[in-house]
């Protein structure tokens, strides 16, 4: 493994798979600058389950940091479940790292922000700072009430917290987010309310752990009909569902075995799966198809495009006012 240096400030060395840039000058510690870097090749893949980590003296000879940096450095990643340490091995990426959240694409956006600052006479570490200072002022309760809207696919996460910043515009910053990822937010960020569908009310209850008041909203009478249809389909039915994510696919499976539906056959198809849609196509009776397939215009690819209905809600006015309420008292609290 070779070292390449780049000036008196920066140490370039690449461990199984990507480099490491150590800047001296940066507000940001050079403890705090290797994990995210290390924690970002695993997360994309760049440094793979079983990836031999250097030893702590060589990965601190070729970056010009004290072992006990880099020691500090591994016992971070180890508590996170990032690394393991093996006899006769050294360090190496763990089997099942930590589940990466398209870093990818975090990575663009920042990229995106650094290129637009730079235009603007901004260095990277003004916009880091700035990144801070906002992400610390959103721990903090602010003007309006904030809140966290849940569902289970992304799509609808987003699409329904605009509609409610609409519905209450000058009164909420609502913030879109998948169920999974409550607890995370809810550690990162203060949010006055966390709010989602009745369906998801008790799961979203248990994620939040007492932390933040959950207000179930009710959904409009077409979405009811929906699941009455198909929980009175005979038995042998075989409904397709249609999802960006199999956590969608199994939340829609949820919610109609929920409601009552017996004897018919639930069968999930992600939107990239075109083996499992040619499936569909041949075998459903129905199709269910969320919002993220409908955006993709799968719909019109079936040969018989009267089968599908849209996996779609509208807020009840019942549930709007629930949510009204919720954030008056907040409000109110606060005066």
């Amino acid at each position: 493994m070779s070292t390449v240096p780049i000036d008196s400030r920066i140490g370039t060395i690449g461990p199984s798979g990507g480099d490491l840039d150590v800047t001296r000058d940066s507000d940001v510690p050079i403890s705090t600058q290797i994990y995210w870097q290390l924690v970002y090749q695993i997360d994309s893949g760049r440094l793979l389950p079983g990836s031999r980590i250097l030893p702590v003296r060589e990965l601190g000879a070729a970056l010009r940091v004290n072992p006990n940096t880099i020691r500090a450095v591994y016992r971070r990643l180890a508590d996170a479940g990032y690394v393991t340490s093996r006899h006769g091995a050294g360090t190496v990426v763990a089997d099942r790292p930590p589940k990466g959240r398209r870093p990818e694409a975090l990575a663009g956006i920042v990229s995106e922000m650094i290129r637009r600052a730079a235009q603007a006479g901004f260095t990277a570490d003004e916009v880091a700072s700035a990144t801070f200072a906002a992400s610390s002022e959103r721990r903090r309760p602010g003007p309006v009430v904030r809140v966290l809207f849940a569902e289970c696919t992304s799509a609808d996460a987003g699409y329904d917290a605009e509609r409610l910043n609409g519905e209450f515009a000058g009164q909420i910053e609502a913030e879109g987010t998948l169920l999974d990822e409550i607890p995370e937010r809810l550690d990162r960020f203060h949010y006055d309310l966390l709010a989602t569908t009745t369906m998801h009310a008790d799961e979203a209850q248990a994620l939040a752990r007492g932390r933040v008041p959950v207000v179930a909203m009710l959904v409009g009478p077409g979405y009811v009909e929906l699941v009455h249809e198909v929980a009175a389909l005979p038995a042998g039915s075989r409904v397709g569902v249609v999802c960006a994510s199999e956590r969608g696919a199994e939340s829609i499976a949820e919610t109609l075995s929920i409601a009552g539906t017996k004897g018919v056959d639930i069968v999930p198809a992600l939107v990239d799966d075109a083996v499992a849609l040619e499936e569909l196509d041949r075998t459903a009776d129905l199709i269910l198809m969320s919002r993220d397939a409908l955006a993709n215009g799968l719909d019109a690819r079936l040969s018989r495009p009267e089968r599908v209905r849209s996996w779609m809600y509208e807020f009840d006015p019942a549930g709007l006012e629930h949510l009204r309420r919720a954030v008056e008292h907040v409000a109110i609290g606060r005066a």
